[in-house]
């Protein structure tokens, strides 16, 4: 049996692997979020009114109006603050998610930094990014080991698809030139993103209210070392809405894949607080399973 004095400089050695890690993942999480503003635009920030949503499909206005965007000055930059569930496959047990995530109006970027509880004391890092038109996805086994790290056309696209959808929570960046709309009826219409030589297009429907409810995309789906582009659905939950800093936004929302073999519903998440007047001057980028910047 080894003597205590072993242990004790393993627990050691260990705790110095584990701590190294932790702070190299989120020097790379500070890195990616400086590149991501650099793109901010610095001038003053446009004030949306009728006249400037008029060229839009009437469901995009009514949504926009009941937004409460309109007649408001916003900075490009958005600070968001979510948790819910997720799980890897229809049978794999629900995994607790806490997480952040930083929007660029100005030119399309995010950046998502999760961490997904598995069991006690054990949990996923994550990050999903969209910078300058690339998409980048890595996980890693507690900010340490990477299970994956995805880049190329396939995630650029559906990097892209998911800035798109995800505008519903700063709805004024429907009016950037990088959007274009289309009616589609008069509860639906069509929005192609198009940046850095990509496109891409989504359905947004809305209620009669104005209120958006779904969205429907095509988007490349990973499973089993294949990628193969999938129906992608996200829909609200009923009567899921909540005003922050003034902006009346869908604050309960599920993700699910429909796929041929049926319906993976795999994210359920909650927005807990948005920031859209935020200082540029963050703190350091935390584990999200601590306490919140």
């Amino acid at each position: 049996m080894l003597p205590g004095w072993i242990w004790l400089s393993i627990a050691i050695v260990i705790a110095f692997i584990l701590r190294y890690s932790y702070v190299r993942f989120y020097k790379i999480l500070e890195a990616d979020r400086e590149t991501l503003f650099i793109q901010c635009s610095s001038r003053r920030p446009d004030i949306l009114t009728e006249a400037s949503i008029r060229h839009l499909p009437p469901a995009v206005r009514l949504w926009l109006t009941r937004s409460g965007v309109l007649n408001k000055a916003f900075n490009s930059t958005v600070h968001l603050y979510q948790q819910g569930e997720m799980r890897t496959a229809t049978n794999s047990k629900w995994m607790p998610v806490k997480a952040q995530q930083w929007f660029n109006s100005a030119a399309p970027g995010f950046l998502w930094v999760a961490d997904v509880k598995m069991f006690p004391s054990l949990y996923l890092a994550g990050k999903d990014s969209y910078v300058n038109g690339k998409g980048h996805m890595l996980i890693s086994f507690l900010s340490m080991l990477p299970i994956v790290n995805a880049k190329g056309p396939e995630i650029d696209q559906s990097s892209m698809i998911r800035y798109l959808a995800e505008i519903v929570w700063f709805p004024y960046a429907a009016v950037s030139h990088y959007i274009r709309w289309e009616e589609v009826d008069e509860l639906t219409a069509r929005a192609t993103i198009t940046y850095a030589g990509i496109s891409a297009s989504a359905l947004f429907r809305f209620n009669e209210e104005g209120d958006f409810i779904s969205l429907t995309a095509k988007r490349y789906y990973s499973a089993k070392g294949r990628t193969t582009l999938e129906d992608w659905l996200v829909e609200t939950e009923p009567g899921a809405c909540q005003i922050f800093e003034g902006i009346r936004i869908p604050d309960r929302l599920q993700v699910t894949w429909l796929l041929k073999s049926g319906r993976f519903t795999w994210f359920l998440l909650k927005v807990t607080d948005i920031k859209y007047h935020e200082n540029r001057k963050y703190q350091l980028i935390q584990s999200p399973q601590h306490e919140y910047l």
